[in-house]
């Protein structure tokens, strides 16, 4: 008995969902985490490398292009503009310099922050991101053991075993010289007694890798960091670009299209689009805060300013603004001797100058819907000054304009504003909480301001120590630790109290000392 095969070939639609907007997408992360002295070397680059692009020099230019772009579109990022993209000219006043700290001699370079770290970078996220303290203490060991390109130097293991000798050690901190132990037999024990722990440091990893700037950070490998870069633009799980990322990496230095796409089973032209995609990942997360050894100027991005009973916000727009050459805009849509590759050209030109000025447009509504919620809710600092800064954390300003938060931490990185109160850090406007007795909640700023005038107020022969002012700071319906307050004097630069009392006793020695010199004979 014999059976006849038969192949046959057919059309047939299937419904996909497929990332339509990943150039855009790329590019618009690329933009929101540039500065303003950035942007504007970019967009130089872009009016060098585009000849469809060109400097608008009138605010009306971009009315007297032509309306008809039909025949070339492409998606936009978002449906709705969020703000208008005119703003009224402000006058500009001269900033002054803090004085809460009585530092107004100083000179305007000290005054400006050197180059951040990615350690640095990474630290202050997690200050102002929502996790409990046992989170916070696994993610500082993980954030401690990432190296310069972004990488996670140590394992699973590694971590849990630091974090029980920590705890080990706070434990016993408060004991009269104890041993501390076996931190290797520590590890086992806590493994084998408390194996929650593994999947509670990798949940805060993953956290880390997904929802703090740069995305990808802290990763154990390439392929692992190329895959978290993947997912948070969209690429879905069974994708082919996920399969090279996964298992054939090494595949891909061949650089052999035909061939990947016989390993994957995928056509060639969709092997070529992935390694593409690839490609164009960030390979070392950390890359953006290598030191250099630059000069250290600054100019704020955004600027506050006070008029009447309200808060304006004005963007920095110290930057070339571009629009699209009505002369090659003409030329594509007229001419019908172009030769094909000419007519290419300038449409993939057109489509990326296009790509550029949506994702400026969508960088400002963005930037300036995050600028504007963290201004309205600091509003008392802006005119009264430091002590009245409120708490805030990412995932606060996240929720209220519904973006993520990694977005809001690429936003606030490195950028300054200029304020009533002087030119400073916009992450400096973030604060961490601390509850009250009364349920109300204070800024790490405020307890800091409070530490600072209670020790301006001591008594000079009887200073007073870290539980004194705990429980000082309680009598006024803030509940901070000891331990807590030690910590903060020291970030104040404020010496112990034992070293306070021998200083004003030597000044009181000194002053008497000259007193008996000088005592008529």
């Amino acid at each position: 008995m014999s059976t006849n095969l038969s192949q046959t070939t057919s059309q047939r639609q299937v419904l996909q969902q497929r990332l339509i907007l990943t150039q855009e997408l790329q590019l618009f992360l690329k933009l929101i985490q540039m500065t303003t002295l950035e942007l504007k070397d970019y967009l130089e680059e872009q009016l060098i490398e585009n000849p469809m692009l060109e400097e608008s020099q009138e605010t009306g230019d971009a009315e007297e292009q032509d309306a008809s772009e039909s025949e070339i579109e492409i998606d936009k990022l978002a449906d709705d503009r969020l703000f208008s993209a005119q703003d009224g000219d402000l006058p500009h006043y001269s900033s002054k310099e803090f004085s809460d700290d009585g530092e107004d001699d100083q000179t305007w370079e000290n005054r400006i922050s050197s180059a951040e770290s990615l350690i640095e970078h990474l630290t202050w996220q997690l200050e102002v991101s929502a996790f409990t303290p046992e989170e916070k203490q696994i993610a500082s060991i993980i954030i401690g053991n990432t190296n310069e390109d972004g990488y996670l130097e140590t394992d699973i293991d590694g971590i849990l075993e630091t974090y029980l000798r920590e705890t080990h050690e706070k434990a016993d901190e408060s004991e009269a010289e104890s041993e501390p132990g076996n931190p290797e037999q520590l590890a086992t024990n806590g493994a084998s007694a408390d194996s929650e722990l593994y999947g509670k440091i990798e949940e805060v990893l993953l956290k880390i890798q997904t929802t703090f700037d740069p995305t990808a950070c802290c990763s154990r490998n390439l392929s692992e960091c190329l895959r978290i870069q993947a997912l948070d633009l969209g690429i879905k799980e069974d994708s082919v670009h996920m399969s090279l990322i996964d298992n054939h990496l090494e595949d891909i230095e061949s650089n052999s299209i035909t061939e990947i796409a016989e390993k994957i089973g995928c056509m060639s032209k969709e092997a070529e689009g992935a390694l593409s995609f690839i490609s164009s990942l960030e390979p070392k997360p950390g890359r953006p805060f290598f030191k250099k050894d630059s000069e250290k100027y600054i100019v704020p991005d955004f600027y506050v300013y006070k008029i009447g009973n309200e808060l304006q916000v004005q963007l920095n727009r110290d930057f070339p603004k571009v629009r699209i050459s009505n002369y090659y805009r003409s030329l594509l849509r007229k001419e019908k001797t172009l030769p094909p590759e000419a007519k290419q050209f300038i449409k993939e030109k057109i489509e990326a100058a296009q790509r550029i000025m949506k994702c400026l447009d969508e960088r400002e509504a963005a930037v300036k819907k995050i600028i504007s919620n963290i201004v309205e809710v600091q509003r008392d600092y802006f005119e009264h000054g430091k002590a009245y800064l409120k708490p805030l954390i990412l995932k606060d300003v996240a929720q209220a304009v519904g973006v993520h938060e990694s977005t809001v931490s690429r936003i606030t990185s490195r950028r300054y504003i200029q304020t009533p109160q002087g030119t400073v850090e916009l992450k400096s406007l973030f604060s961490r909480k601390i509850e009250t007795s009364h349920g109300k909640e204070v800024s790490f700023e405020k307890v800091k301001a409070m530490i600072k005038d209670i020790i301006a107020g001591e008594m000079p022969e009887s200073p007073y120590s870290d539980e004194d002012i705990s429980k000082i700071l309680e009598r006024r319906n803030v509940k901070v630790a000891r331990r807590t307050v030690a910590k903060y004097r020291k970030t104040l630069k404020i010496p112990s109290s034992s070293v306070r009392a021998n200083i004003k006793g030597k000044e009181k020695e000194k002053n008497e000392s000259n007193g008996n010199d000088t005592a008529p004979q």
